[in-house]
């Protein structure tokens, strides 16, 4: 094993947000590779809400904010989720909703290794709440992404724009 004075340093300041979550994606495929973590958790959500704040405007919440992410200028409360591909199977299941008090949601999808956004998805929050099956293991209702494909508006140009703008 090498030690650390003998690997090259890294400049994570001139990297883009796509390259930094496709590096973030090989060390954790590395470490699981090694057996030192067990679970494959991502900052993909955090890099989700910031596309669709700097998209809409307004304000990120809290973590501890009960039910959505980002409230806009005028006041629309938003839920994001987002998915990587290669959970991406006709019955993948987003993160659980627990409440519905927010007015819509933003579903974003990226692309496995690039890590480009393939798809983005607005749909009102009683329209998730009447598609989506609840889970007793989750505790909550969790869409699919074959039911969000059919629902709302897309909005993946606009989210896409967004996400190129978070390397500027």
């Amino acid at each position: 094993m090498s030690s650390q004075s003998e690997d090259p340093e890294i400049d994570l300041t001139r990297m883009g947000v796509r390259s930094l979550l496709r590096l973030e994606a090989g060390i954790v495929a590395e470490f699981k590779r090694r057996g030192l973590v067990r679970t494959s958790n991502k900052p993909l959500g955090d890099v989700a809400e910031q596309i669709v704040l700097r998209a809409r405007g307004g304000v990120l919440e809290p973590n501890s904010t009960k039910s959505h992410d980002v409230t806009t200028p005028t006041g629309v409360r938003i839920q994001v989720k987002a998915m990587g591909s290669r959970l991406a199977g006709a019955s993948a299941k987003f993160s659980p909703f627990r409440s519905f008090d927010f007015d819509t949601a933003i579903f974003l999808i990226f692309a496995a290794g690039s890590f480009d956004l393939m798809l983005g998805r607005e749909v009102a929050a009683a329209n998730v709440d009447a598609i989506a099956r609840y889970s007793a293991h989750t505790n909550g209702k969790q869409p699919s992404l074959s039911q969000i494909r059919t629902l709302g508006d897309d909005v993946t140009d606009e989210m896409r724009t967004a996400y190129l703008a978070l390397d500027l």
